[in-house]
């Protein structure tokens, strides 16, 4: 009995030991998340500002030179479908580039460490 009350004492002293770093782990955690996603959505807007740009003047060009040929619908047409083509495939192949590292994995180690001394000790 009284070494299961020691055992909680001990597991206790750890938890409030412990309970201060994970305020300031998860603090940092959180601001090195905010980080990561300002920078992505940064450098998202300006690809795909760059990319549309481009792909419109690209249009642009394909038309005006084809202009004064009778491949002018055709030309105009095949940069339309080839607009929706690019759109279809980053559309699909979007989700696949998603980073999946968390910079709260940290915090769930500490915890799951934590949790295994605390099983030990009792």
């Amino acid at each position: 009995m009284f070494e299961t009350i020691r055992k909680a004492r001990q597991i206790g002293t750890i938890a409030l030991e412990r309970v201060g770093e994970y305020a300031e782990l998860l603090k940092i955690s959180a601001e090195i998340q905010g980080q990561n996603l300002k920078k992505r959505i940064v450098s998202f807007v300006m690809v795909a500002l760059l990319a549309v740009l481009s792909l419109i003047f690209l249009g642009l060009a394909i038309i005006v030179t084809c202009w004064d040929t009778p491949y002018r619908v055709i030309s105009a047409w095949g940069v339309a479908g080839f607009y929706a083509l690019a759109a279809f495939i980053a559309y699909i192949a979007a989700p696949s580039r998603a980073d999946s590292v968390s910079a709260f994995d940290t915090v769930r180690e500490e915890l799951q460490q934590d949790i295994k001394l605390m099983k030990d000790v009792v």
